[in-house]
């Protein structure tokens, strides 16, 4: 990532950029760039930024983030207005998921040939405006790909075609770097030295490295009490087969816990069960309840609320997502030694 600030001294901007760590191996991008200069755009850049980590975090899909986003600003007051751009990247189907409110495209840089392209999305109205539908575009992506996005500070100069600073972009993107530091810099110079710029400057870039078929076993399980059993048993032969004997009992336990408490709510005759081995392994559950679970405080003679307790302690990080049919329900277990909490951390 980068970031300037604009030439005009003493008037802030509100460009941002985040990265925010999802369920299911998943990260979101986002890059915004609120209209206008001074402490009004500075300040409305930190609520709009922390609402989309907020809505990120319950997993909302790009369209729905983005109109949510827009309402909010429409309350915060009749002029703010920001161009925002949301993407979601899973690294098992090899997708980006992007909604765009009327910021410059990304450009995707192909790891196959070093091609670079400005992704075609639909634009969108800027957040604020009111009123415009926001659409989710899908991008196939490769591993090794690599994505740019950055505001409009980087592209624009007075007087002259963005049309040539996006082009740009592309070319500087393209070239060959021994770093993602070094991509950056490269882009940096090749754009920067243009004169007229006054505006801040925010890029991020990610190289979407995707995860080998290889690392992912899913399995159905049916809605009978039982079949906790069956999870176990599956787990304990997936991870032995991938070399991961010393995680197993740890694992064992929550997957059991987890797996079980899906089992008693669910209605559908199916849950689901997936694991991912990236430098953690990755557990998640999947059923037909929508409703979330939540830490309970148990008492001595309590028959249940013990289970997210363990998951609790001995996951390096636990949480729950609805989906539109259902939950899913996921922890991480850190891959150092014994595969518990504090392995890894070392």
């Amino acid at each position: 990532t980068r970031y300037l600030p604009g030439t005009l001294l003493g008037r802030v901007g509100g460009d941002w950029f985040d990265s925010i760590k999802l369920s299911g191996s998943r990260t979101a991008f986002v890059v915004g760039d609120v209209m206008g200069h001074g402490l009004n755009s500075a300040a409305m850049m930190g609520q709009l930024r922390t609402a989309v980590q907020t809505m990120a975090a319950l997993d909302l899909p790009p369209a729905q983030l983005m109109r949510n986003l827009d309402d909010l600003a429409q309350r915060l007051g009749e002029h703010y207005l920001a161009t925002c751009l949301y993407a979601v990247y899973d690294p098992i189907r090899s997708e980006l998921l992007i909604s765009n409110a009327g910021h410059i495209p990304p450009v995707l840089v192909r790891a196959a040939d070093g091609r670079s392209e400005l992704l075609e999305l639909p634009t969108g109205a800027p957040v604020g405006v009111g009123g415009v539908p926001f659409e989710t575009a899908k991008v196939r992506v490769e591993p090794g790909d690599r994505l740019v996005l950055c505001t409009d500070g980087l592209v624009e100069v007075r007087g002259a075609d963005i049309g040539d600073g996006l082009a740009a972009l592309c070319e500087s993107a393209a070239h060959p770097a021994a770093s993602m530091d070094d991509a950056c810099d490269t882009i940096i110079r090749a754009l920067n030295t243009r004169g007229g710029r006054k505006d801040d400057v925010a890029l991020l870039m990610a190289r979407l490295n995707g995860i080998p078929a290889g690392d992912v076993a899913e399995w159905e399980l049916a809605t009978d009490p039982r079949e906790a059993g069956r999870a176990r048993r599956l787990v304990r032969g997936q991870l032995r087969d991938w070399g991961l004997d010393e995680a197993v009992e740890t694992a064992e336990l929550l997957v059991s816990e987890v797996v079980t408490n899906a089992l008693r709510y669910a209605h559908a005759p199916r849950v689901g069960l997936r694991l991912v081995r990236s430098d953690a392994l990755l557990c998640e559950v999947t059923d037909d309840d929508q409703s979330l679970p939540a830490l309970l405080t148990a008492g001595r003679d309590d028959e249940f609320g013990r289970g997210l307790h363990v998951v609790s302690k001995l996951a390096r990080e636990w949480g729950a997502s609805r989906l539109a049919r259902g939950k899913t329900v996921w922890f991480e277990q850190s891959l150092g030694r014994g595969g518990g909490p504090e392995s890894g951390r070392r």
